[in-house]
């Protein structure tokens, strides 16, 4: 699915009963691959994918969704249709009694039979690390957070959406459940999927994004691929935001008189970018 936001703009009353704007003229395309969007608390990236899924519209500008406006009120066809968003915080978007039905509530809502459904949902859940036999019978809302996480990415993945947008998906994980979340988000993209997904998390990024968009004051203020942005930690640091570790581990040895080849964006890249700078040293 290719998405397309042509200067968009969305403002929220704020305690003056005023208007603040939380996004200022943004215009982007999303066409496959994994977009991380980056950008300090408040700088719109929640909106901004609340907004792609039809979930707030626009003041002004339009979204459009392989060609057709998605602005005001379409977008919510979008969303039940094509795409998936899982919130920041997974309980917003739980309203079923037990795990399986909020799971297959997607499924069921397409058509699928209940064998369909559970097979799915079974799919799905074990994707992140869950098992439906164990948790099926479970309410959502007894869960802890970090398997309510799991389970409202379970929910989206389960209808195999063609557009995946994402709001800090690793937050609060464990490392076997970040492991497979972000497994499960570079397998859709793999498997066709158009995928955004905001994070704080510039190493969750590297590991999965193939471009990286970051927003400040509701602007974009870069734009380009993973490795320029994550691997540069001067350039993040300038913009208020963290590279990756191994990009910040870089710079710190080449401060330090080693050298340091390309742009590394994890441990097993550092140690290779090492090995061939002293093999030319």
């Amino acid at each position: 699915m290719r998405v397309t936001l042509d200067k968009v703009c969305v403002s929220f009353e704020d305690a003056s009963g005023g208007r603040t704007r939380a996004l200022e003229g943004v215009s982007l395309e999303f066409s496959g691959g994994v977009t991380g969007l980056m950008g300090q608390t408040g700088s719109g990236k929640t909106t901004l994918l609340e907004t792609v899924a039809g979930v707030l519209a626009p003041d002004s500008g339009r979204v459009l969704a392989d060609g057709l406006d998605a602005a005001r009120g379409a977008g919510g066809r979008l969303l039940g249709a094509s795409a998936g968003l899982v919130f920041q915080i997974p309980e917003r978007q739980f309203f079923e009694p037990t795990v399986e039905e909020e799971v297959s509530f997607g499924l069921r809502a397409r058509g699928a039979s209940s064998s369909e459904a559970r097979e799915r949902s079974a799919w799905a859940l074990d994707l992140m690390g869950l098992s439906l036999d164990e948790l099926g019978r479970r309410s959502p809302f007894a869960l802890s957070g970090g398997q309510q996480r799991r389970v409202a990415i379970a929910s989206v993945l389960a209808v195999r959406p063609a557009l995946l947008l994402l709001d800090e998906p690793t937050a609060g994980l464990d490392p076997r459940a970040r492991e497979a979340c972000l497994a499960a988000v570079r397998a859709a993209a793999d498997e066709g999927a158009t995928v955004v997904m905001a994070s704080h998390d510039a190493n969750a990024l590297a590991e999965v994004a193939d471009r990286v968009v970051c927003l400040e004051g509701g602007r974009v203020t870069l734009d380009g691929p993973a490795r320029e942005l994550l691997g540069d930690a001067a350039l993040m640091r300038d913009h208020g935001l963290e590279a990756s570790c191994a990009a910040r581990a870089a710079a710190a040895l080449r401060r330090a008189g080693v050298a340091v080849e390309g742009l590394p964006l994890d441990a097993e890249e550092l140690a290779r970018a090492i090995v061939r700078g002293r093999g030319r040293a």
